[in-house]
């Protein structure tokens, strides 16, 4: 009996500690797993930032990727522009005064290149009158020519402008005709009356000095012109 009772106790110790050791570990897998699902809870909030920072990146790429995209359907729609709206209707009127007197009216035809560049087509009618000491001779004349304007600033140009003139002039037996050519350059300004219509004027000088041009030597020739687009 004496032997019994210290084996029963040892075995009711064993029990208790089995005991106490099972209730530890079943608390303790709780609070694991509640500290697992903290970890993973915590995560999407740590990867905010960088998320962020991605859309904040993308964003400016987006932005020039869209205005890329704008600008190249302008190019695309003024490319397509019909040919029509690049042409223009207009005119010149020109004056001399002096030994040799022209009244010039040229009506034009142009066609825009470019923004800032302009050519076109002239066909010329010119009045002219001419002293000889105290007598006069007028005279009726006609050409062709073509032109190429380009706008330096917003209404100031360069223009340069090839014609070809037709100049009748006095002979013993009557009269005769002399073509003539000239190569026009110099500059001017152009004012808008409207959106579509403007005035302009410039002042040209003759760079081929033909012998038998009937202007003087480097004489300047005042045109004031004036057109419309569609």
């Amino acid at each position: 009996m004496k032997r019994i009772a210290p084996l029963v106790f040892l075995l009711f110790s064993i029990g208790i500690y089995a005991q106490e050791t099972s209730t530890e570990s079943s608390s303790s897998a709780p609070a694991t797993e509640a500290a697992t699902q903290n970890t993973q809870s915590a995560t999407p909030a740590e990867q905010a930032p960088q998320t962020v920072q991605q859309v904040e990146y993308q964003e400016p790429q987006k932005q020039q990727k869209k205005q890329k995209s704008t600008a190249k359907h302008e190019d695309q729609k003024k490319s397509a522009m019909p040919f029509i709206k690049k042409l223009y209707f207009g005119g010149t009127f020109g004056a001399t005064f002096g030994n040799y007197t022209t009244i010039t009216v040229a009506p034009t035809i142009g066609y825009r290149l470019r923004p800032s560049l302009y050519t076109g087509l002239k066909v010329y009618y010119t009045y002219s009158k001419q002293k000889y000491g105290g007598d006069s001779h007028e005279y009726h004349n006609y050409g062709v020519g073509t032109f190429l304007r380009y706008y330096t600033f917003k209404d100031l140009y360069l223009h340069v402008a090839p014609e070809y003139i037709s100049y009748e002039y006095t002979t013993v037996d009557g009269s005769d005709r002399e073509w003539v050519p000239y190569l026009w350059a110099g500059a001017g300004i152009r004012k808008k009356t409207s959106r579509r219509s403007w005035v302009s004027v410039h002042v040209l000088f003759d760079l081929l000095q033909n012998s038998n041009s009937p202007f003087d030597e480097w004489e300047p020739n005042v045109v004031i012109g004036a057109g419309t687009s569609f």
